[in-house]
């Protein structure tokens, strides 16, 4: 039941059933056969928070028992599953980001970035990705994690689709401070960049040339960028 409403007779009906019920020409209760003035619908707000409270409870317990699932890096097919019901209820609802950070997901997200199996790991991406938007103190958990950064990025040296999330995700990231210095330094990272600045995907291609603007902000960054062929940021420097 998603929207509970009384009748004239005090009776529950979820909206649009008993809606649906006055338009098919009926004027009295469903229950007790009741005439009933079908211009009264009370919303009931006891019953709806109750529903709410009941759904957020599951919804908790489901998020820890997926936890377990991914984390003992079982069936692929059962792990995978687990990732998609996870970001489904990521994108839901803000709500539901915060609970996956105080499971302390971001750490078993970014260890099963290291698993075989490339759908597991796009999922991952996907979730970090969702988590880290907007949201500063996800960045820095990731960030913290330890090798998380050298994950994402040796992501960008796989399959077309893995690196167009890693790099959806490092552009994110690098809008926070020590995550940005801490890209730059890992090693192949600006050449990786530089070849997906220059490929045939749009979008990565785009998102590759930005997070290399948002590196520029090193001089060290930018001579790896001229290493790689890459004198956009070099050329600005000396024209200043």
């Amino acid at each position: 039941m998603v929207e509970p409403v009384e009748t004239s007779s005090d009776q529950t009906f979820e909206r649009s059933a008993i809606e649906k019920w006055f338009e098919e020409g009926n004027k009295s209760c469903p229950l007790t056969m009741i005439p009933l003035d079908t211009s009264v619908l009370r919303p009931n707000k006891t019953l709806k928070q109750s529903i709410e409270e009941w759904k957020d409870r599951n919804t908790m317990i489901t998020i820890a028992t997926l936890k377990e699932k991914i984390h003992q890096f079982g069936d692929d097919d059962e792990v995978i599953n687990s990732l998609k019901t996870l970001q489904d209820l990521c994108e839901q609802r803000e709500q539901h980001r915060e609970w996956l950070m105080l499971e302390d997901y971001i750490l078993v997200l970014i260890q099963i970035l290291g698993s075989r199996n490339r759908d597991i790991r796009n999922h991952a991406l996907v979730i970090l990705c969702i988590l880290a938007k907007d949201n500063e103190e996800a960045k820095e958990r990731i960030v913290t994690v330890d090798n998380a950064i050298e994950s994402i990025v040796h992501s960008l040296g796989r399959r077309q689709e893995e690196r167009k999330l890693a790099v959806a995700l490092l552009l994110e990231l690098s809008k926070y401070d020590l995550a940005r210095e801490h890209i730059g330094k890992v090693q192949g990272c600006i050449l990786l960049l530089v070849t997906m600045s220059n490929g045939d995907d749009n979008q990565a291609a785009e998102d590759a040339t930005e997070l290399l603007d948002n590196l520029s902000y090193s001089d060290q960054n930018v001579i790896l960028m001229a290493k790689a062929n890459y004198f956009k940021h070099l050329l600005q420097r000396l024209s200043t």
